[in-house]
């Protein structure tokens, strides 16, 4: 079958592009911007794309054609594709269709924490020769694909609630059916697409009402949001993880003691090695083991795998090293996780001076959503600098005051060239690629 993927470039719709390859297809597809990693693993795959969204793609032989979000009435391919009489099908109900409805399906969801949980749990059945299928919105830097089909009964899958297409305004996870479902936490996101928590909460339950009455739930007991969820009806077994110390009421606990962490449950305590940093990593690395005993692994056979996972490329990835300066790219684009970040790094390098840019690129951070918790997360860097979207409305308010906000890569090496020989660290943020903003400071040669 010949198939077109409109929309090739996002993280989930590259996975079904390898995916679809692999079952045989002729895969092609188009996007309007593609930028790494996606695209340099679309060419290592041999996947042909284009760019831009020309009608001329549909007047080759096109057998289906798979829609990314991303796409909306009033495009002009999508136009063409609605005036033809080409067959055409979101990319998480193909994904169901084709593979997941065949499978035993790991979804990982949550607003923050996807796609280094799913990351995670893959790498530990593959590390202990179970060979997983996986699907993820990113690429971990222990595998070679984003995406993998196997012959293998297991399939991992990071489980978003964005929504599926323009004609199909359902979570892109409602698709998925997983028998194990982790929930890792629930904070307010995708203004565009949610009215408010409350909104986001009673999606959430939407899935777990098609979860199996055998299928399992691993979720984080401290987060309010998922007790207001938990409340509203579980028919299938729950498994909780507390990071309190006193909260005996859970099923496990994550234990900090000064720079090392223990997974406890009521029986016995197993310390979690692992290169990643911040306590928000090792809650994913808890929740991705939890995930992985329901299958029959041990504990320690899960701490093995995890002592040689390396990390997800844009997860706070170390993308440039000299004596005097570290940089570091990483997807955060919630306060949440902008504050995670900062922190983790401020407790890796103890008296380092952290630069953060922050870029403006979600839909959520454009429409000014995020802007009452943005300053207090940024707040925790030593420097920080936003980058405000020329498609941003929002004003300012004072309490943003000594966070430089700038509207061109020019004024942030203005801000640099002033503050460099206190400067240790650069941490980049944005939910698009930073590549051309890190190679901007890296050829001005500052430091």
């Amino acid at each position: 079958m010949r198939i077109h993927i409109l929309g090739i470039g996002g993280t989930f719709m590259a996975g079904i592009a390898i995916i679809a390859k692999q079952l045989g297809h002729k895969v092609s597809g188009s996007d309007k911007n593609l930028y790494d990693p996606m695209k340099s693993v679309l060419k290592k795959q041999n996947i042909s794309f284009m760019e831009g969204y020309s009608p001329s793609v549909l007047k080759k032989n096109i057998d289906l054609v798979v829609v990314g979000n991303i796409m909306s009435r009033g495009i002009s391919v999508i136009e063409k594709l609605l005036d033809s009489n080409i067959k055409f099908i979101s990319g998480p109900q193909w994904l169901y269709e084709n593979v997941l409805s065949k499978k035993t399906v790991i979804a990982v969801s949550g607003t923050h924490g996807k796609t280094t949980t799913t990351s995670i749990i893959t790498w530990i059945l593959k590390h202990s020769k179970y060979n997983p299928g996986y699907l993820i919105g990113g690429q971990p830097i222990n595998l070679n694909a984003p995406a993998k089909l196997t012959s293998s009964k297991y399939f991992v899958i990071e489980a978003d609630e964005y929504d599926t297409s323009f004609f199909d305004k359902r979570s892109k996870y409602i698709h998925y059916h997983p028998d194990i479902l982790i929930i890792n936490n629930i904070e307010f996101d995708h203004a565009d697409i949610f009215e408010d928590i409350d909104a986001i909460i009673k999606n959430f339950h939407h899935l777990i009402r098609i979860v199996p009455r055998n299928g399992k739930i691993i979720y984080n007991h401290d987060d309010a949001n998922i007790i207001k969820l938990i409340k509203k009806g579980v028919w299938s077994k729950k498994i909780s993880l507390s990071t309190k110390k006193n909260n005996h009421n859970v099923d496990w606990r994550l234990l900090e003691n000064k720079s090392t962490f223990s997974l406890k449950n009521k029986k016995k305590s197993y310390e979690i090695n692992s290169s990643l940093m911040g306590l928000h990593n090792y809650k994913n690395i808890s929740l991705a083991i939890l995930a992985c005993t329901q299958i029959g692994l041990s504990v320690n056979k899960c701490l093995d795998a995890v002592k040689s996972f390396k990390g997800v490329k844009r997860r706070m990835e170390l993308v440039s090293k000299s004596k005097n300066l570290f940089i570091f790219d990483d997807f955060a684009h919630h306060p949440t996780e902008i504050e995670s970040s900062i922190r983790s790094l401020k407790a890796k390098y103890v008296n380092k001076k952290i630069l953060s840019i922050c870029e403006i690129k979600s839909n959520s951070m454009i429409s000014g959503a995020h802007k009452a918790n943005l300053p207090s997360a940024l707040k925790h860097s030593h420097y920080s600098i936003i980058v405000k979207s020329p498609l941003s409305r929002w004003t300012i308010k004072k309490s943003m005051s000594g966070i430089e906000i700038v509207n061109s890569y020019q004024k942030i090496l203005q801000f640099i060239k002033k503050f460099y020989e206190d400067i240790d660290i650069i941490l980049l943020m944005s939910n698009k690629s930073t590549k051309k903003l890190r190679e901007t400071i890296i050829n001005e040669k500052i430091f």
